[in-house]
């Protein structure tokens, strides 16, 4: 949550249509337009993968040590493969990101590098919806951006866009954050995780043939449905044996659009990039 000393800016930019801010991301060189991110805790500057299906927010090991915490507890998990992830954690985190103070109860350590090749550009962890609990954020991603709105820019924002059907998902103890919106199917609505961290459209293989896919392939295959009836969800979509989710959406696709949540409310609206 944004710290106090954020208060006054927030009540001044309620009476405007003026954002809080407007966070810019940097393009990650390794794979599939990943999106990163300087910040800072407890003075220690680091660059942070922003990975929206994250859930909670990650630090390495080695980061940890910089800022003087010593991991401790567990936090469970299970990756959307099913693979469970035991971690430990560090609380408290006070975090600024572009002069905005954030703070998270908990981030999990764990050595992010783990899913690069060993020549790809170090990251000190990944960043995750969980930051901006209980606040109304708009990702522009073919722009590199995220938006903490205000109440008068969130209204702005939202009056020509469409609503779509969203579900907030809270794992891990209700520390993670992550958002689900409803996809059509030919047996009803499937709810598809938002996935910045992701190139592309994963589906489960339980609902493929609901999507018209080939659940035995092995192979991308075209996907052809549709969020709140009109918005098109088009693209390669790759069937995965055993996930927990009915899939995901990844950057490919949603950097077609802007994507405006209420992580208070649990509303989502989207709109057609410019």
């Amino acid at each position: 949550m944004f710290a106090c000393a954020a208060c006054p800016y927030w009540a001044a930019a309620a009476q405007t249509a003026r954002p809080i801010a407007v966070i810019t991301f940097d393009q990650y060189p390794m794979g599939d337009n990943l999106l990163t991110v300087h910040a800072s805790i407890h003075g220690h500057a680091g660059t942070f993968l922003f990975d929206t299906g994250e859930g909670v927010s990650m630090i390495s090991p080695a980061f940890a040590q910089a800022i003087g915490c010593t991991p401790w507890g567990q936090i469970s998990a299970f990756r959307m493969a099913g693979d469970r992830v035991d971690t430990t954690r560090c609380d408290d985190i006070p975090l600024e990101l572009q002069r905005q103070q954030l703070h998270a109860p908990s981030v999990v350590v764990f050595d992010i590098m783990h899913f690069f090749p060993p020549n790809a550009p170090v990251l000190d962890g990944s960043l995750g919806l969980d930051l901006f609990a209980g606040r109304p954020i708009t990702l522009e991603l073919a722009r590199g951006t995220l938006t903490v709105e205000s109440p008068a820019s969130l209204a702005s924002r939202v009056a020509h866009a469409t609503e779509m059907p969203i579900r907030l998902v809270r794992d891990a103890q209700g520390l993670a954050l992550t958002a689900d919106v409803g996809v059509a199917t030919a047996d009803g609505t499937a709810w598809m995780e938002l996935d910045s961290g992701s190139g592309t459209i994963t589906v489960s293989k339980a609902i493929a043939t609901a999507l018209r896919l080939d659940p035995d392939s092995k192979t991308p295959q075209s996907v052809h449905t549709t969020i709140a009836g009109t918005v098109p969800v088009e693209g390669r979509a790759r069937v995965m044996d055993h996930m927990i989710m009915d899939g995901n959406i990844g950057i490919a696709w949603l950097a077609k659009w802007i994507v405006t949540l209420d992580l208070a409310q649990g509303r989502a609206w989207i709109a057609p990039a410019s």
